[in-house]
This record gives C-alpha cells, structure tokens and sequence, in this order.
C-alpha cells in the first residue's frame, strides 16, 4: 500500500439539501469537517450516495466546488465524473480540477455499444486529455456496463496516467486486478466496506465508504498497516463488530440514503433531512434500528483508542 500516492479511507459525501432543495451549505461544513477530523486520508464527491443521479451537471459542479471550497486543499480530494459523452467527461473533469480536484474517478457512460474495446477508447481518450492521475469506476453490482479485469489490465497498460481503480467488485476480483497489473494501480474498495480486511489482504490501497463509521474504518486501516500480530486481531475484532451497521446500509442504495444519511444526519447534530424525490420513506422500526446502531457505533468509538 506504501508506493501509492493515494491510499487510505476516503468516504464518498452525502448531498445535504434544504427545505428549498438547494445544496444546504452548513451541514455539507459540517460533514466535510467531521470527516477531516476522524481521520479521513481524502475526500470523495459525486458517488452513489451524493445522489449524482437526482443532480443536473449545474448541481453536481455546485457540489464539488462547494467541497473544493470547505476542504481547502487539507486533504487529497477525489471526484467521480459520470458524463455520458468523452467530450463530457473531459470538461467537467478539468473544472473539478480547476475547482480542488486532486483526481477523477471516471464512471462507464451508460450507453452500450461497441463492447469493450470501445469502453476502453472512451476511458482512454478521456484519461489522454487530462492532466491529473485517473481512475475507472468498476462497480458490477451497482452499474450496468463495467470493464473485464482483462480491460481493465489493458487500459492501465495503455494509459500512464490511469493509475488508480475504484474497485467495487468482490475481493477476489481486486486480487486479480491488481495482481494482473503488478501492483502499480492503487485499487479502493466500496461497498461500505464489507469485505474491507479481505481487500486490504488482496493489495487493496484503501476503501471509499460512506462516511457513517469513519472514525472506525479509518483505525482499522492504521492497525492493518502496523501489522503486527496484536494489530491485525484487533482490525479483526472491530471489523465484524462494525459488520452488523455496514450491512444494515449497504443492502441497497435507496435504503442507505434514506437510513444512512439520517443516521450521519444525527452525527452531525442536523436538525433535519430533507429528501430529493424520488426517495425511501422512513419507518419507525427502520429509524429505531439505525437508531440502535448508532448507539453501539458510539460504544465502540469511546472504547476504542486512537
């Protein structure tokens, strides 16, 4: 994990609206400086859970300069950019950039064609006009087109500056890529981190949850690199402790925005949420639920040095 520029927990940010359904700038303040303060190696805007699908490209921009403006180059500062077209991807990733951007996460267009030699000449003409250290979004479970690892292998060969993958595969899957590309690209795992030990095992050079259990995720990581004994079986004990919370949020994302944001809402101290339609309704049982487990999260948190 050491050679790569980029590793660590970078938790993808909720979209915090208001009563008007405007970006609501003081809790976005407050998320990005809790994050900040737990430890967060970087920051990461435009994922599935900121609702990048609800935005138009006005709000997504608004977002990431937003972010841009409160990080302040504190940490390293990620931004996936979902544009259907190259031309597309190409200037909203250079006004992320203008905006703070460290590096682009770049996500497959949604339109099929062409298989995937033609996926590649998408992400390889984007990548060849930018600047800055890239990265493919390969996320099977969740998005309907994505790269074989066998592309993936390709583009990276191809391409000097795709030098970072957003891994959201399983965790065999990340060993294969990053052993069929020598270890060169630094590959971040999602999906909340439920198999987070297990990627780190395969070579993985960190994670991108949400931020709801930050503090947690971000002093597993420091015990998996200290890697003594005593450290790995502590990193064991507080990963399944956190696995009850991971899998409550992750089992799909219109459930984890209606339960995950109120659940960091109440971190936060917000006195509400406000949802952008189309969204899940809360239940009583499923607030009671999050509820109980942001009580055992705190637990853990108090008992946890470091």
């Amino acid at each position: 994990m050491g050679q790569h520029a980029f590793h660590g927990v970078y938790p993808v940010l909720y979209a915090f609206f208001d009563s008007n359904g405007r970006l609501d700038t003081e809790a976005m303040r407050r998320q990005v400086e809790h994050c900040i303060g737990a430890g967060a190696h970087g920051l990461m805007a435009l994922g599935l859970v900121t609702e990048v699908n609800k935005m138009d490209v006005r709000e997504r921009m608004e977002l990431v300069e937003l972010v841009g403006a409160l990080n302040q180059g504190r940490v390293p500062f990620a931004v996936t950019v979902g544009e259907p077209s190259i031309a597309g991807q190409i200037a909203f990733a250079r006004e992320a950039r203008a905006a703070g951007a460290d590096w682009v996460i770049l996500q497959p267009p949604p339109a099929r064609g062409g298989g995937e030699p033609e996926l590649i000449r998408f992400f390889g003409s984007v990548a060849d006009a930018l600047d800055c250290p890239v990265a493919i979004q390969h996320n099977p479970f969740n998005l309907d087109v994505w790269l074989s690892v066998d592309g993936m292998v390709s583009l990276h060969r191809q391409h000097a500056n795709i030098t970072v993958l957003k891994g959201e595969g399983t965790a065999v899957e990340t060993e294969r890529l990053i052993a069929g590309t020598d270890g060169r690209l630094a590959v971040f795992a999602g999906h909340g981190g439920i198999e987070y030990l297990s990627n780190l095992r395969a070579g993985a050079a960190g994670l991108i949850p949400a931020p709801d259990c930050l503090p947690i995720q971000v002093r597993i990581y420091e015990l998996f690199r200290e890697g003594s004994p005593e450290a790995l079986a502590e990193a064991e004990r507080l990963h399944k402790e956190l696995l009850p919370l991971i899998v409550y949020m992750i089992r799909s994302i219109p459930s984890l925005l209606c339960y995950g944001k109120r659940f960091m809402a109440e971190r936060l101290e917000l006195a509400e949420v406000f949802d952008r339609a189309p969204a899940v309704t809360p239940t009583e049982f499923g607030l009671s639920e999050m509820r109980r487990l942001l009580d055992n999260l705190k637990r853990l948190e108090r008992a946890t040095p470091g």
